[in-house]
C-alpha cells in the first residue's frame, strides 16, 4: 500500500488544514515473514521494534476491534523525509491502520480510521489529508473528525525548500505559547476561512492573504533559518501562497503552472540562510492512501 506525504496547517489553518503531496511511503505486509525492514528515509534512525509507528498503529487497531492480527512482517519503503514537516509519522500511522484493517477483515470504515489516526497523532490535518487526498479542512472534537475535501486543479503544485537538518515536532510544539491574544485568534480564524473559500472557488489571488498566520509561524521562525525570507521570495517569484510546512523546517510555496522562477528563488534564499538543502517540486496527490491488492487499488468503505 502507499500513503502520501502531507503539508499541515497551510499557514493559517493550524492543526485543521492539510494538503496531500505526490510523494509516498509504501508499506508491504507479508504473512510469510517476521520483523520490520526499512529502506529509504529513516534507515538506522527509525525503530524497527514495537516503537515503530506503523507497528503501534496496527496493534492499536487490533486492540480496539478485539481481533487478533496474524503473524506478519513489514517492509517499509520510505520516500518521505523524516523530521521535515511532511507528515512522515502520520503516513506510518495511516499505513499501519489500513494494513491492520485489511488483515482483520475491514472492521473499520475510512472515517473510523481517520478518527483513530487523529487520536494517535493528536490533530487531524495531516491524517485527513493523507487519507483522503487533495486539500482537506477538518475539525476534531476529541472523538470524531469531520472533514471536507477540496480538489485542487491538476496544474497546481508545491515547491518545497527541504533543509538538510531535521526539526523534531516536539521542539516545534514547545515553542508555541499556551495563550494567544484574542486579535491573533480572530486574525487566524478569518484568514483560514478565506483560504478555504478561495481554494474551493478558484479565487487564487486570495490564497496569499488567506495563508497568513499569527498562531504558530511567528513562534517557530527562530527555529527555521530564513523562514520569512524564503516565503517572501517565493511570493515575489509568482507563488500563490507560502507557509511553513507542518512543524517545519520545510517551507512550501503553492504554485499554478510553471514553477521555474519560484524554484530558483527559493533555492537561492534557502541556501543563503540555511546552507545545505534541496528543492522538491511535487504535484498534489488526489488519491489519498491506497491499498494494493493483486494489482488493484482498494480503499476502506465509508
Amino acid at each position: 500500500m502507499r500513503v502520501p506525504a502531507a503539508s499541515g496547517n497551510l499557514g493559517s489553518g493550524f492543526d485543521s488544514a492539510g494538503l496531500a503531496l505526490d510523494l509516498h511511503n509504501e508499506a508491504v505486509a507479508d504473512t510469510e515473514t517476521q520483523g520490520v525492514l526499512i529502506d529509504g528515509q529513516g534507515v538506522g534512525h527509525l525503530p524497527t521494534d514495537d516503537r515503530n509507528h506503523c507497528v503501534r498503529a496496527m496493534r492499536e487497531l487490533a486492540a480496539r476491534t478485539g481481533r487478533e492480527l496474524p503473524p506478519v512482517g513489514l517492509h517499509l519503503h520510505n520516500h518521505i523525509p523524516v523530521g521535515r514537516g511532511l507528515a512522515s509519522s502520520g503516513a506510518a500511522v495511516i499505513a499501519g491502520l489500513m494494513l491492520a484493517n485489511a488483515l482483520l477483515g475491514e472492521p473499520c470504515s475510512r472515517d473510523d480510521l481517520i478518527d483513530i489516526g487523529t487520536e494517535l497523532e493528536g490533530h487531524p490535518d495531516n491524517v485527513a489529508a493523507a487519507m483522503l487526498g487533495g486539500a482537506v479542512v477538518s475539525v476534531w472534537d476529541g472523538v470524531r473528525v469531520e472533514a471536507v475535501r477540496i480538489e485542487p486543479p491538476p496544474e497546481m503544485s508545491a515547491v518545497l525548500w527541504v533543509p538538510e537538518v531535521e526539526l523534531q515536532t516536539r521542539r516545534a510544539r514547545a515553542a508555541l505559547p499556551d495563550v494567544v491574544p484574542l486579535h491573533d485568534a480572530v486574525f487566524n480564524l478569518s484568514h483560514a476561512a478565506l483560504f478555504a473559500a478561495a481554494l474551493a472557488t478558484g479565487q487564487w489571488d486570495r490564497l496569499r492573504t488567506g495563508a497568513q498566520d499569527r498562531l504558530h509561524q511567528p513562534y517557530r521562525a527562530p527555529l527555521v533559518a530564513g523562514l520569512y525570507e524564503i516565503m517572501a521570495v517565493a511570493l515575489d517569484a509568482g507563488a500563490l501562497a507560502s507557509w511553513l510546512s507542518g512543524a517545519g523546517p520545510c517551507v512550501l510555496a503553492l504554485c499554478l503552472g510553471d514553477t521555474a522562477r519560484v524554484e530558483e528563488a527559493v533555492l537561492d534564499m534557502g541556501r543563503r540562510y540555511a546552507g545545505k538543502g534541496a528543492i522538491m517540486r511535487l504535484g498534489i496527490d488526489l488519491d489519498g492512501a491506497r491499498i494494493m491488492r493483486d494489482s488493484t487499488v482498494a480503499t476502506p468503505t465509508t
